[in-house]
């Protein structure tokens, strides 16, 4: 009787054991990202021919992981190092490291984070802040889409309506550096979406450091599917201090609008489109340009894709600083670079 029973509580702890391990879940993906590209105007060297990581995603490991937690709550976690497929060295840094808790009552996450405003623009940017992105390489021009040390807090949906709050805590050095506020707020219904962000930074001087500077950014965004075809829309004011240490650092205002769309030809081809308008108030440090970029998708299997992107930007104004068609190289004064790229991603 006693060794049935001691069987019976084996057999017990044993079920209790798996339950536990049911409820926890770690997982690794992530995607490898290679194209030949020629790039034109695009620095001192003015053409180049190369093979380059990350046409349409970085090339990244997402190391994420839940665990139920009962009542509806979970923790969770996503760590995502970056690297250059083409040579198979690691990024200086992490795209994203954060821990978080979710529940019926929203989510929190702290870490190094993507901003409420790439949430909003980034839906409505037809290749989602990719290498060849003009929301990216023209509207989000220095400004941050991800901060470091940050909390934010994510409301649950009331009838479609989600706000978002972040506060990054910056340099942790008992002055403003790196300190980054903003609140948002998405609404979702059908093939609707309308968003809108508002962010204030705070940065040193690049070239005064005992100088404190300021940067406000505000995005208005909007999607609306009709069948197989979204036009999108991005709406964004800037005005401040804008900086990429030790390198750059420029004060500026004005506004940008990006018109795009994206049209899913079949259920493996899909076709975006992208144009921009910036209209900057200074034209000094940077200027007004107009970017336009063109791509095509095609999907040979559930994780493999080839693509096509080309983009062009006109910059109008012969100053210091000129928008790029990708951050990986970046154009010399007075030039209006062009780039294409042909290439494969795979996810794992």
């Amino acid at each position: 009787m006693k060794t049935k029973m001691k069987l019976v509580a084996t057999a017990a702890m044993l079920l209790a054991g798996g339950a536990v391990c049911a409820q926890s879940k770690v997982t690794l993906s992530g995607f490898v990202d290679l194209n030949l590209e020629y790039l034109k105007d695009s620095g001192k060297s003015g053409s180049v021919k190369r093979i380059s990581s990350g046409g349409l995603n970085n090339s990244r490991f997402n190391i994420s992981g839940i665990e139920d937690l009962g009542g509806s709550n979970r923790a969770y976690f996503t760590i995502e190092p970056m690297f250059g497929a083409d040579t198979g060295e690691m990024s200086a840094q992490f795209r994203q490291s954060f821990l978080g808790l979710r529940g019926d009552w929203g989510d929190v996450t702290m870490g190094r984070q993507f901003t409420p405003s790439f949430w909003v623009a980034g839906y409505a940017d037809p290749n989602w802040a990719s290498a060849y992105s003009m929301v990216n390489a023209m509207q989000f021009f220095y400004a941050s889409y991800r901060v470091d040390n940050a909390l934010q807090y994510r409301t649950p949906s009331f009838g479609g309506l989600t706000g978002r709050l972040m506060y990054s805590f910056g340099k942790e050095d008992s002055s403003k550096a790196g300190r980054f506020m903003s609140a948002a707020a998405e609404y979702r219904s059908g093939p609707l979406f309308v968003g809108f962000a508002a962010e204030k930074a705070y940065q040193r001087d690049v070239f005064n450091k005992t100088e404190m500077r300021s940067a406000r950014d505000n995005y208005l965004s909007a999607t609306y599917r009709f069948g197989s075809v979204e036009p999108t829309f991005v709406y964004h004011t800037y005005d401040g201090y804008y900086a990429y240490p030790p390198y750059v650092g420029f004060t500026s205002k004005g506004w940008d609008a990006q018109f795009g769309m994206r049209w899913n030809v079949t259920d493996r081809t899909r076709v975006h489109a992208s144009y921009v308008h910036r209209k900057d108030n200074k034209n000094a440090d940077i200027g007004t340009a107009d970017g336009l970029t063109l791509g095509v998708t095609h999907g040979l299997s559930k994780r493999t894709d080839v693509y096509f992107l080309a983009s062009h930007v006109k910059n109008k104004k012969d100053v210091a600083i000129a928008y790029p068609v990708t951050w990986t190289a970046s154009p010399s004064a007075g030039q209006s670079p062009t780039g294409v790229a042909v290439g494969i991603r795979h996810a794992f």
